[in-house]
């Protein structure tokens, strides 16, 4: 008996708007961005206590029982923040794009901790793809300590050089292989500090320590932060083994400057400048140095809303084309996303090979073709107005219809309107599967069907939320289910196909910049 695969599966088709050089108010009151992941399409943040998430397609959303949200892995699976224990203390957790159907995840205190302060006991500052949390809790002194917290191995102290003295750790790279925070001297100062190949780094600039190491790009090769004093003031600064700390700019009078985000190849970085509300958001670049994030955004053709003043660039995407941040605008605090993206091409081109396994079709040009033969499925898809594959969604891209072609040999078959369709839907993260699905579709031979489905529990195909982002050959090891078929006579003959390999590339070919924007490893 053949089981139906494609149960349950929901479709958003909003358009995000992807415009290329576009600034979009986040509307949430008081809302203070937080985090962005890697491609700049999931934005995290904070009103107050609550934690929100937004995205083009859904807006943002109030997550349930979660709050304090700090940092995110790259792909905003997982979320960095706290929650309420039984007990109703506030501990350290993270969260999931499912958070509102099933909670967040407690990590919770430091075991044999003290009580924390007014029930605070821990808060997770960030989380790597490899699900390593790190941020603050409290030891049995009941003094601030930074951990480290793994679901295997729960959470454990990170080594300071030291350890009688309060620190923390603000953050960890994707990769899990660099942690960066801060440490207090015995005057009380903060210094940044770098764990990073088993080694505690303290961070100094002619011979004096550094305020905060505060963001890394993905793999921790390159780590920002705050507070280094020169002749100009408070600067930011950017951190490489091979560098050290390099002061990298300070705009205003008073205050100091901070680097909150980093692109991944390390040339933009995103933060603020000043003192209290008399701060500015600022951009630093090797070319142009340090300026404000307004100014920088209007030589890109952003144009910044009357009556927005921009206060501070919370995070940049990898790329460096995305940076989102909080400001004041008419109506208050509110958090913005300014996108340098050109505009997507808006379509994509699908290859699928494989072999019959099955074929006891009696009429069509496919009767008849003995076990083994090669079978070729190629079409084109769209993105009509640059529909976005959202996380924990489903995403329907149109086929174009006179680009699709089922062929073996001389033997070919072509599909036909629907009033539905036809279309492929890539499924991304829903919540945790990936799939491909062109569900049973007509044939232009009458009675026949065409049915395509490919599903991936593991969510380990796609790390990228736009159609013009993807590049990329999977082979039937990446699917606990395929389902690849012609059926006729209502589904009592067929010819069942063996997957060889799909592929999904841009039509114009251009991917270099996201040709890796993927969870997994290239085959």
């Amino acid at each position: 008996m053949r089981i139906t695969l494609h149960a349950g599966i929901a479709l958003a088709l909003a358009a995000s708007g992807t415009q290329a050089a576009s600034f979009t108010a986040i509307d949430v009151a008081s809302g203070q961005t937080t985090g962005l992941s890697h491609n700049g399409r999931i934005v995290s943040g904070i009103a107050g206590t609550a934690a929100w998430r937004w995205t083009p397609a859904r807006g943002a959303e109030i997550l349930d029982g979660f709050s304090d949200t700090n940092g995110m892995s790259a792909w905003a699976q997982p979320l960095a923040g706290t929650t309420t224990d039984g007990d109703g203390n506030t501990v350290a957790a993270i969260a999931y794009s499912n958070n509102n159907f099933v909670g967040p995840t407690v990590i919770g205190a430091f075991p044999g901790g003290g009580p924390g302060f007014d029930g605070h006991l821990s808060t997770a500052y960030d989380v790597s793809d490899t699900g390593v949390a790190v941020g603050l809790a409290y030891d049995a002194a009941n003094n601030p300590i930074a951990f480290r917290w793994t679901a295997a191995e729960g959470m454990t102290r990170l080594p300071v050089n030291r350890p009688a003295n309060y620190s923390r750790a603000n953050g960890i790279s994707a990769d899990g292989s660099t942690v960066f925070g801060w440490n207090d001297q015995d005057n009380g100062g903060r210094t940044a500090v770098i764990w990073q190949g088993g080694q505690v780094i303290d961070l100094t600039y002619q011979g004096e320590g550094v305020g905060e190491a505060l963001a890394s790009n993905s793999d921790g090769s390159v780590v920002v932060g705050s507070s280094v004093m020169t002749e100009v003031g408070s600067e930011a600064w950017r951190w490489t083994a091979a560098t050290g700390v390099q002061p990298i700019g300070f705009i205003g009078f008073m205050g100091t400057a901070f680097g909150f985000g980093v692109s991944d190849d390390g040339n933009v970085v995103v933060g603020a400048s000043g003192f209290g509300w008399d701060r500015s958001a600022v951009i630093w670049t090797p070319d142009t140095g340090m300026q404000t994030l307004a100014d920088y955004a209007a030589a890109q053709g952003v144009e910044i809303p009357a009556g927005w003043s921009l206060m501070t660039a919370s995070a940049v995407s990898a790329d460096g084309k995305t940076i989102a941040g909080w400001g004041l605008s008419e109506t208050g605090m509110q958090s913005f996303v300014i996108d340098l993206h050109d505009a997507p091409s808006g379509q994509a081109l699908v290859e699928a090979h494989g072999t019959i396994n099955w074929n006891d079709l009696t009429s069509g040009p496919f009767a008849g073709l003995p076990v083994g033969t090669k079978v070729s499925m190629t079409f084109r898809i769209t993105a009509q107005d640059a529909l976005n594959m959202e996380p924990d969604q489903a995403t329907k891209y149109p086929v174009v219809l006179d680009s699709f072609q089922l062929t073996s040999g001389t033997a070919s078959d072509l599909l036909v309107a629907t009033p539905a369709g036809p279309g492929l839907i890539l499924s991304n993260d829903y919540p945790k599967s990936d799939g491909i699905h062109l569900f049973s579709t007509p044939l232009a031979t009458a009675g026949h069907a065409l049915e395509f489905e490919l599903f991936n529990p593991g969510g380990d195909l796609f790390d990228s939320d736009s159609l013009n982002r993807i590049n990329r050959t999977f082979g039937p090891e990446f699917f606990e289910k395929i389902a690849w078929s012609v059926q006729a006579d209502g589904g009592s003959t067929g010819m069942w196909l063996d997957l060889e390999s799909v592929t999904i590339t841009d039509s114009n070919g251009a991917d270099a910049l996201f040709a890796d924007g993927f969870d997994g490893p290239a085959p």
